[in-house]
């Protein structure tokens, strides 16, 4: 029976072959580009990641990843290619300088990069790739370090649907962007106490809105099993960076009652007795016609569920 196995193997080993002795120079060329470019992608996407782990360890497993993609753009023979090695050496040397001590780092560039990467990859490979799909976590991933956890979230669900009708749910491109979504729809506010300030997430309002459950303090290092639940009066609440939300109560802006965005800063005041309080929230809206504004933490609610939104991606 394996001599059987044996003999059938070779034989379609050699249909193969006569498969590519079919083919021009000029074909072979453009199909070893591809896997090639394939590859050098998702390797950067790795390190795209990698990058954002926020630790020196992270740092030199991005440097690696980058590195490999570099040499791996260097063997073909577009000007893609020629684009993305650029980036690449870009990328490694921005990595040498923060591993120096040097921050050179534009998180804003490097959202509008891996945009241009992601529908890149839509372009070429089609949305159920896995190549498009890792291109989109490593967008994703931007976005959320740049408190755009609106967009973010929307691009998530879209990858995940995608994902789960394409590969199913045991594939690792599903696990990988329902594990980020997971974390992504998890909402950290703070909490004022006399003489310090604990960090929770918030899990749902109860009461019409009047109390806010949440879980925690959370430590730096996340342990949920020493974590509680518990309930505070939601003018209590003050959303983190980061945290989608949505106005309620202006008066002088009635016209932003309603609206959602994502908190991106927070306005710090300095109190007399020398201590620092949050004065307000920095807010960026969806709709992009409106210009971001401090609105007071008490004129926010929490934004649990996203409502059905145009797809932007």
């Amino acid at each position: 029976m394996e001599e059987v196995k044996s003999q059938l193997e070779q034989l379609e080993q050699l249909e193969q072959l006569k498969q590519l002795e079919s083919l021009d120079w000029g074909t072979c060329l453009r199909l070893r580009d591809d896997l090639t470019d394939l590859e050098a992608n998702g390797t950067a996407n790795i390190g795209h990641f990698y990058r954002r782990l926020n630790s020196n360890e992270g740092l030199f497993k991005a440097k690696e990843q980058f590195e490999k993609a570099r040499d791996l753009f260097k063997t073909m023979h577009t000007m893609e290619a020629e684009t993305s090695l650029a980036k690449m050496k870009q990328n490694i040397s921005e990595l040498e300088s923060e591993l120096s001590g040097n921050e050179v780092h534009d998180e804003e560039l490097d959202v509008i990069y891996l945009q241009r990467d992601y529908h890149r990859c839509l372009g070429i490979y089609g949305q159920s790739s896995s190549a498009t799909i890792y291109a989109g976590v490593a967008l994703v991933q931007a976005l959320i370090t740049e408190y755009r956890t609106i967009e973010a979230e929307i691009l998530l669900s879209k990858l995940v649907d995608v994902s789960l009708r394409t590969h199913g749910h045991d594939h690792r491109s599903t696990k990988s962007v329902l594990s980020v979504l997971t974390s992504t729809r998890e909402r950290k506010v703070v909490i004022r106490f006399e003489g310090f300030s604990g960090w929770f997430q918030a899990l749902r309002y109860e009461n019409e809105g009047e109390d806010c459950v949440v879980q925690g303090p959370i430590a730096f290092e996340r342990n949920v099993d020493e974590e509680e639940q518990c309930s505070f009066d939601s003018t209590d609440i003050i959303p983190f960076p980061g945290t989608p939300v949505i106005c309620h109560g202006l008066q002088k802006a009635v016209h932003l009652n309603g609206e959602i965005g994502d908190v991106r800063d927070l306005d710090l005041k300095a109190m007399e007795d020398g201590s620092i309080d949050i004065n307000r929230c920095v807010v960026h809206f969806e709709d992009k016609s409106l210009a971001p504004v401090k609105v007071k933490p008490t004129n926010l609610r929490v934004l649990f569920d996203l409502p059905k939104a145009d797809d932007a991606y």
